[in-house]
């Protein structure tokens, strides 16, 4: 009688079984490996325990495999095999080559909310430049009477004019008031024969602005008391 050999046949391991124990070999956690390859845990505890129903739909379980494989160095045409991603053909979807993740969505608003940083900026720069500008130019001045090259036969005259508000103005180096608009009214004495008048209004840190009058008295007159 012939006798029989009776040969064990060996288990093939599981796909979930490879990936665990391959982790479980680097002594890596799942929470680690989940952060280093932006996937969450419970997707990656899904393919240790092969409980493929709880992947997202679509072919993100079959790119979730691909990318855990890669992580633990194993073989993905040795473990696809073992899983229902195996039927599935990865050129049929655009996502399957590049899984659009959450973090690379905020690329786009985090350029907006650089260019409006920017913009903010700009306009803040071009305000403090219009600002300093107004600050350092020379106040307006412009002076009403008495007109270029006056003839007069009178002792006084008087000088009328505006500027800007909160300006000092002068009328040969003296300080003459202003009213609140800036325009001002100041009597002043004449002398016979040819008169400078140098009218100028200044701002505290501002350039001044000078305006110039000839005045020529012609007739004597009785010098005032």
């Amino acid at each position: 009688m012939t006798g029989f050999i009776f040969k064990s046949l060996a288990t093939e391991v599981r796909a979930g079984e490879k990936l665990k124990a391959a982790r479980l070999e680097k002594n890596v956690p799942l929470e680690d490996v989940a952060k280093k390859l932006h996937i969450r845990s419970d997707y990656l505890q899904a393919l240790e325990n092969e409980e493929y129903s709880l992947l997202p739909a679509g072919l993100y379980g079959r790119q979730f495999l691909k990318e855990y494989c890669q992580y633990l160095h194993l073989d993905l045409k040795q473990v696809l095999p073992l899983t229902p991603f195996a039927d599935t053909k990865e050129e049929s979807n655009p996502f399957s080559q590049k899984i659009l993740r959450s973090w690379r969505f905020l690329v786009f608003p985090k350029i907006i909310r650089n260019t409006v940083f920017i913009l903010l900026f700009c306009v803040c720069l071009l305000y403090l430049l219009i600002y300093f500008r107004r600050l350092i130019s020379p106040p307006n001045l412009e002076v009403t009477y008495p007109e270029r090259n006056l003839v007069i036969n009178e002792a006084l005259i008087e000088v009328r004019g505006q500027s800007d508000p909160e300006t000092e103005v002068q009328i040969n180096n003296t300080v003459i008031m202003s009213s609140q608009d800036g325009s001002f009214i100041q009597e002043v004495k004449l002398k016979q024969g040819l008169n400078n008048l140098t009218i100028s209004a200044k701002k505290k840190y501002g350039r001044e602005s000078v305006i110039q009058r000839q005045i020529l008295v012609e007739d004597k007159y009785e010098q005032p008391q």
